[in-house]
């Protein structure tokens, strides 16, 4: 019963930020904030297609450092930047609800809990790589909600800022890092990293938010 607990964790994230969020937008932003959850759902689907068809037809097992790096950073961690890039960078931001760059990064974080709330699902099902189930799905909605704000905010900034392409790269890139990093050390069973790189990936994101937030826009345009 235990193990099912922290895949509530993304949903209930989800939730506390559309009722905390509900008394601040307009009704058209809450709809989009709404919808971007349900983004993050459709973003998770191609990760867990080619994730089951390269377990399954091709590479059983991540057993050697190469294959570690090729699921954590090639499968895992690309597919899923990718997608919730995707989404965000052409179906959110490009919205005239998105007023200020720190919207980038709340709606960011709203696909990342859609995207964890399924890929936890799948990798309760799917996950045999280690025994320590409860950490990878404990890890899934944090790693994603770090990788949220940091995609979220250099897609925010880019918005408001000229080249855009230079932010969505930079956030692409930087998402997809750590959302490798992240899964690598859940293959690898290496937790004291993983404990590093989540304390480490907390500080950043909490700079990243403030700067966000205390950004001038008059300034940015």
């Amino acid at each position: 019963m235990n193990h099912f607990i922290p895949l509530f964790i993304a949903p209930v994230i989800a939730l506390v930020l559309l009722i905390l969020a509900y008394g601040g937008m307009e009704k058209k932003s809450w709809n989009l904030f709404l919808a971007s959850f349900f983004f993050g759902l459709l973003a998770a689907i191609p990760m867990i297609v080619a994730f089951y068809y390269i377990r399954h037809n091709w590479l059983e097992h991540a057993t050697s450092i190469r294959r570690i790096l090729f699921f954590a950073f090639g499968v895992v961690g690309f597919l899923a930047e990718f997608f919730k890039f995707l989404f965000l960078r052409y179906k959110i931001i490009t919205n005239e609800a998105i007023t200020k760059p720190f919207d980038g990064i709340l709606y960011s974080v709203m696909i990342s809990m859609g995207y964890a709330s399924l890929a936890g699902i799948f990798f309760f099902y799917e996950w045999d790589y280690t025994g320590q189930l409860s950490t990878v799905l404990y890890s899934i909605p944090f790693a994603n909600l770090f990788t949220g704000i940091i995609l979220g905010f250099f897609i925010g900034m880019g918005k408001f800022r000229k080249p855009a392409f230079i932010d969505s790269l930079t956030g692409l890139g930087a998402a997809i890092f750590f959302q490798g990093f992240f899964n690598f050390c859940l293959f690898s069973e290496d937790y004291l990293l993983l404990g590093l790189v989540a304390f480490g990936t907390l500080i950043i994101c909490i700079m990243l938010s403030v700067k966000s937030i205390n950004t001038d826009l008059k300034s940015m345009l």
